[in-house]
């Protein structure tokens, strides 16, 4: 397990370090290069350690029980406790991050009804019969909204 030394640094030190992380993370512009920092800057097990506690986070802020998020992601309910009340008496950095998340899975389902809509209107694409075609489109549909 990662470890931090037990001789602690100046408070301006500290203070200059935890910019530098910063500064890092916010040079980082693509989705490449934000996953390239990640990897070389913590270990598989801190990687799954943050990506668990923004899940956590997000399937609260979606509704889903405190038990059904520990069940889903091997979590114990300390964690996921301890997830909420940041949520509720946090700085709000969980609430920032998931609502564009969440803003963007709407948008997504938005579109869907679009499509769905139109997919109602025009036939299906030759060679396919109108059941098999809906069939198909509502499988993937489903598949795509599974949470875990």
């Amino acid at each position: 397990m990662t470890q931090v030394s037990r001789i602690p640094l100046r408070k301006e030190i500290e203070k200059r370090v935890y910019e530098v992380l910063l500064e890092s993370i916010v040079s980082a512009k693509t989705k490449q290069q934000i996953q390239q920092l990640i990897d070389d800057l913590l270990s598989p097990t801190e990687r799954l350690m943050l990506a668990k506690r923004l899940s956590i986070a997000l399937l609260l802020l979606k509704k889903y029980d405190q038990r059904t998020v520990a069940r889903w992601l091997k979590v114990s309910s300390t964690t996921v406790n301890k997830i909420s009340l940041v949520l509720q008496k946090g700085t709000g950095g969980y609430q920032k991050v998931i609502s564009l998340i969440l803003m963007k899975e709407q948008l997504k389902e938005y579109l869907e009804k679009i499509d769905d809509t139109i997919a109602n209107i025009l036939p299906p694409p030759v060679g396919r019969d109108w059941s098999h075609w809906r069939r198909k489109r509502w499988e993937a549909k489903i598949q795509s909204r599974k949470p875990f």
